[in-house]
């Protein structure tokens, strides 16, 4: 197992710190896959001819994890929440990967009931991750962290800072292999139609008419998740599905139903901004950020508009096939 000492961002005591899988291996996070945890900036420019893969994308042998917590408080979030997030996440991963009529550019939205969840563990497991991802020394948010340490640390606190944070579900569907040319994504990002992952920690967007929004994200093969700062955001991002009453429900398992839940896959999203001619900063990741930007726009054309949209869209597809 491996090991380090430093400081426990939970119980904040210096201590032998192991490895916090984010997210747990139980969803398949056991190594092997390509996850992007950084600012695309220098991917976009990269030499893949000359040079292996950017630090911030490398593959990453024992999964995408962080020397962020202790042993024992390791330990008791495993023991106090993993599991549940796992089931529910598996059980969304299939329930996704089973809706036949979803494909690449549909723009679709389901909605899925699980039985026996306790959508407060789940809530705390996921909050644990983001945790986890912006307490590493080079990304630490100290306002994030001491704003929910208590509530992951005790497991019937179902306190959370709704007023200052929210979080955002959606479907992350994967992104298809022959498309890869279309969306400006490495060929060695994607193998045999697989998911192509986005863990990354806060980053502040600045937006063209004084909008701006904080967030940090996690897009992992079936679920994606992000976590925005509303202190420092005034862009305001409405589709997806709020988990504020998953993160302040009560602690006991029960029948949960997830509604409109869109389904966001890179490709779709980025086909979609070369039809409008937008510009991409980041390209592949800020995925809800992006399709918001999108729906924004398209409710500004009028009839003909969206209509002579559709036939370009249309176009691009047949020539992707």
């Amino acid at each position: 197992m491996a090991t380090k000492n430093g400081k426990c961002i939970l119980c904040q005591e210096e201590k032998i710190l192991n490895l916090e899988h984010v997210p747990p291996q139980g969803v398949g996070n056991k190594g092997g896959k390509h996850t992007i945890t950084g600012n695309l900036e220098a991917f976009q420019s990269w030499d893949f001819s000359k040079n292996g893969l950017p630090r911030d994308i490398k593959r990453q042998p024992k999964g995408n994890a962080y020397f962020t917590l202790c042993i024992e408080c390791n330990s008791k979030l495993g023991g106090e929440y993993v599991k549940h997030y796992v089931d529910f996440a598996i059980d969304n991963k299939a329930f996704l990967y089973r809706t036949k009529h979803i494909r690449n550019f549909n723009q679709s939205r389901l909605t899925h009931s699980i039985k026996g969840i306790n959508p407060l563990r789940v809530s705390k497991e996921i909050v644990a991750m983001f945790f986890s991802i912006n307490g590493s020394e080079d990304d630490k948010d100290d306002e994030f962290l001491d704003s929910v340490r208590d509530y992951i640390k005790e497991p019937k606190n179902s306190s959370f800072p709704k007023d200052r944070y929210k979080i955002i579900m959606n479907y992350y569907y994967p992104v298809s292999t022959h498309l890869i040319k279309e969306i400006n994504i490495a060929n060695d990002m994607v193998a045999n139609d697989r998911t192509h992952n986005y863990i990354r920690p806060f980053v502040q967007h600045d937006l063209q008419g004084g909008g701006k929004i904080k967030y940090s994200e996690i897009q992992y093969e079936g679920i994606g998740l992000t976590l925005i700062d509303l202190k420092n955001s005034n862009f305001e991002i409405n589709i997806g599905f709020d988990l504020e009453k998953f993160l302040t429900s009560s602690d006991k398992p029960k029948k949960i139903h997830l509604y409109n839940v869109p389904v966001i896959t890179p490709t779709s999203t980025s086909m979609m901004e070369k039809v409008l001619d937008f510009p991409v900063e980041d390209v592949g990741a800020d995925l809800l950020l992006r399709d918001q930007r999108i729906i924004n726009y398209i409710k500004t054309l009028n009839a003909i508009e969206r209509k002579n949209l559709r036939k370009k869209l249309d176009n691009l597809r047949l020539q992707a096939i």
